[in-house]
């Protein structure tokens, strides 16, 4: 009779999560569609201007590439759960890595042209001049990194972005290459900490302005963490901003 109750348990608990991924799939689907249905809707008719065309390509192109990046993001997180993900340690030059993280999230600030925000890069481990050269997965550092550094950008309105480098040591004796992001941003409160690796989940919004998002991005980044067998801290203060550090585990070459 145990057994019964407890297969009985584990079924309900699959339909409940069941359920709640197709809500939150259906949901992230249907609004940008929604947007893009309107938009087409308002271009097609003979008497928009040009201003309302501009801003309604704006809104479109928006749309889509949320659309893109849900399903990205949606297919890498279910090939991370299944196992298709594996490590491929190759040699990298750090700097140049860095540089992409950087060049490739500040297009992302420019294309929300907030002018108020202040992105830097802090690098603490050398020049162009002298590369360094580090043996580990740097595809997927990359786009654990990029995910976090997007999170900042969508959660600050003004103030500071920081994306900084170095090197240190964990406890069982590893280098480890530690990255950290920071933000002045809206900050997420303390008990939500343990929440917000969780997929699909997002911290209840309050305040006039609404923030997007399928809430994949960090559980992602989790994800990949702990395949490299890395860390990730949060140090996070409500309305002062967030600071995500993330150590990989490197070898120098």
């Amino acid at each position: 009779m145990a057994n019964v109750n407890i297969s009985t348990d584990i079924h309900e608990e699959a339909l409940k999560l069941q359920t709640s991924f197709l809500k939150t799939i259906s949901h992230e689907i249907r609004t940008p569609l929604n947007v893009i249905v309107g938009c087409c809707d308002v271009l097609s008719q003979p008497d928009c201007d040009s201003e309302t065309r501009e801003m309604l390509v704006v809104q479109l192109k928006r749309s889509v590439r949320y659309l893109l990046d849900f399903c990205d993001n949606a297919a890498f997180i279910n090939s991370l759960e299944a196992g298709s993900v594996k490590p491929r340690p190759n040699e990298f030059d750090v700097i140049f890595t860095l540089d992409f993280i950087y060049n490739s999230t500040k297009s992302l600030l420019k294309a929300k042209k907030n002018d108020s925000i202040c992105y830097v890069m802090n690098n603490s481990l050398g020049s162009h001049a002298v590369p360094v050269h580090l043996y580990g997965d740097d595809s997927l550092m990359c786009r654990a990194m990029v995910l976090i550094v997007e999170n900042a950008i969508k959660f600050t309105e003004q103030g500071s972005i920081t994306l900084s480098a170095g090197f240190c040591t964990a406890n069982d004796g590893r280098e480890m290459l530690e990255i950290q992001v920071s933000d002045t941003g809206i900050g997420i409160p303390k008990e939500y900490h343990r929440n917000i690796f969780q997929k699909f989940w997002k911290a209840p919004q309050t305040g006039s302005k609404i923030y997007d998002g399928a809430g994949l991005g960090l559980s992602i980044v989790h994800q990949i963490v702990e395949l490299l067998e890395g860390e990730i801290a949060l140090v996070s203060e409500v309305d002062k901003g967030s600071t995500f550090s993330v150590r990989f585990p490197v070898t120098r070459c």
